[in-house]
């Protein structure tokens, strides 16, 4: 397991923003649920809201195209994310954006929220409980927080070939962090798998999507002759092409 370099993680998102709102079909699949659910659980427009980790705008689209919002701060490590999020909005015509950027683990946000949503960002935090105490702080009385994050098996084919992973935590570890500030309105998780031609491939695609800000340290050669080798044998279909696991959990909580 690798404690994230936040460095690392924020130079690699930053540079492959464009390919990332191309290729990252799983997390824009995340983020459409997710909208849906917080549709489902949240029924009144919005004064004031916050999102984490806003990236290229897959969440904020969503939410922007569903409910008025007076005020909504966007945050994420990455500063070019605004720009991001404003090319992927403009058709919607918002302009009550607020950007604060930073490490969500570390900035001072607004408060007085009446909801915080993250989507696909939060498996990145040192800690997240921490976090999950400091936006119950923010949030207004009966104030949501809703997000995204990936669980055990994200990736799992590459925890085995090369052994590097994020620590992630459970569904039932999250909802016994949530628990005790936090009504719990909506938690699942489910397991995808996505298609690619070779192991080669699957590097590529976590490269050009940002997700590989895990290590520092560049696969050589050999290294990656082997992992070609081990990513085959084990996980190899019979029209040759191989699959990346994607583990995705959702939870919608209430203030208490």
């Amino acid at each position: 397991m690798y404690v994230t370099d936040k460095k690392i993680v924020q130079r690699r998102f930053a540079r492959n923003f464009e390919t990332y709102n191309r290729l990252a079909i799983v997390q824009r699949q995340v983020a459409a649920r997710l909208g849906c659910l917080i549709q489902k659980a949240k029924k009144q427009d919005f004064n004031r809201i916050l999102e984490i980790g806003c990236g290229t705008g897959f969440l904020t689209q969503q939410i922007i195209s569903n409910y008025s919002v007076k005020e909504y701060i966007l945050n994420d490590l990455v500063d070019s994310a605004y720009n991001e999020v404003q090319k992927f909005t403009e058709t919607l015509k918002y302009e009550n954006f607020k950007f604060i950027p930073g490490d969500a683990e570390e900035t001072n946000f607004p408060e007085s929220l009446d909801a915080i949503f993250s989507a696909s960002s939060i498996q990145w935090f040192q800690n997240i409980d921490l976090f999950l105490k400091k936006a119950h702080a923010l949030l207004n009385k009966d104030g949501i927080i809703a997000f995204s994050t990936f669980g055990n098996d994200n990736f799992k084919e590459i925890k085995t070939t090369l052994n590097v992973s994020l620590k992630y935590k459970s569904l039932k570890e999250l909802c016994d962090i949530i628990s005790p500030n936090y009504t719990i309105i909506h938690a699942e998780e489910w397991t995808q798998e996505e298609k690619f031609k070779s192991p080669y491939e699957v590097l590529k695609h976590m490269k050009l999507t940002g997700v590989n800000g895990v290590s520092k340290e560049t696969i050589k050669q050999e290294k990656l002759r082997n992992f070609d080798v081990d990513y085959r044998n084990l996980y190899s279909d019979k029209d040759e092409s191989v699959g990346l696991s994607f583990h995705p959990i959702i939870i919608i909580a209430k203030k208490k």
